[in-house]
């Protein structure tokens, strides 16, 4: 990967909110903190969604992924809906699995060995993040 530098330092930057937001929840209980936190993961979901639909995109022409393309193009949809009707806990579990999900998609068709090293690290401490999220809503729920 040419500017493998820069992704390291845009992707581990993108971190930083999980962290700060998650770690911050421990010591300021605020709906506002969680909503951040909610929304700036989904954003984030929907990019890699995004990312993801334009590699199967490039790899369709090998194999017919059709219904695959179709399921990653709606998953930002229902993960709006999520967003929208479903608990707070139970969602931020729902985006905890996205992200691995995501992770496996790009792992079964992504060659590149060295982005999905980076993948594989900043996946786990998202989900890291959700877990610690959800612990601290849990210590000294609202």
């Amino acid at each position: 990967m040419i500017n493998l530098k820069l992704v390291k330092i845009l992707s581990f930057g993108g971190l930083i909110p999980f962290y700060v937001l998650s770690i911050f929840n421990f010591f300021h209980k605020a709906f506002i903190v969680l909503d951040l936190y909610s929304l700036y993961s989904l954003v984030i979901l929907s990019f890699l969604f995004g990312s993801t639909w334009l590699q199967l995109i490039i790899y369709e022409e090998k194999k017919n992924i059709k219904g695959f393309i179709a399921s990653v193009v709606l998953a930002p949809v229902f993960l709006i809906f999520i967003e929208i009707f479903i608990r707070f806990e139970i969602k931020i579990f729902i985006f905890g699995l996205s992200y691995f999900v995501i992770f496996l998609i790009d792992k079964k068709f992504l060659k590149n060995t060295e982005y999905l090293k980076i993948r594989k690290n900043l996946t786990l401490q998202v989900i890291l993040t959700h877990l610690i999220l959800l612990i601290s809503i849990h210590t000294n729920s609202f």
